[in-house]
């Protein structure tokens, strides 16, 4: 895994945010968070997405941004873990 630091990633963080800042995106939009076993032991977690929360998550986080895969669909982020509260912070209780 090669860690924040470089030009490159940042230029590339850059285009990510310019690129799905305020997307809506289609009926099939989402975005995924992946948060096993195994990257935990290595550190980090990974979101996925296709619309306008993959740039918000890579503002966010952009110093702990460790590596980002790019495809025609989406851009997977991978991210330092000690940026992630964990997902049971994503639910809230409720009064209902």
């Amino acid at each position: 895994i090669l860690y924040n630091g470089g030009f490159m990633l940042d230029e590339q963080i850059d285009r990510i945010i310019a690129k799905f800042k305020g997307k809506g995106g289609d009926d099939e939009a989402e975005c995924i968070l992946i948060d096993n076993n195994a990257d935990r032991k290595e550190g980090y977690v990974s979101v996925w997405g296709c619309n306008h929360n993959i740039a918000k998550i890579a503002n966010r986080c952009r110093k702990d941004i460790i590596r980002i895969d790019e495809n025609c669909d989406g851009v997977s982020l991978y991210i330092k873990r000690k940026a992630f509260r964990g997902v049971v912070y994503a639910f809230r209780n409720t009064k209902d």
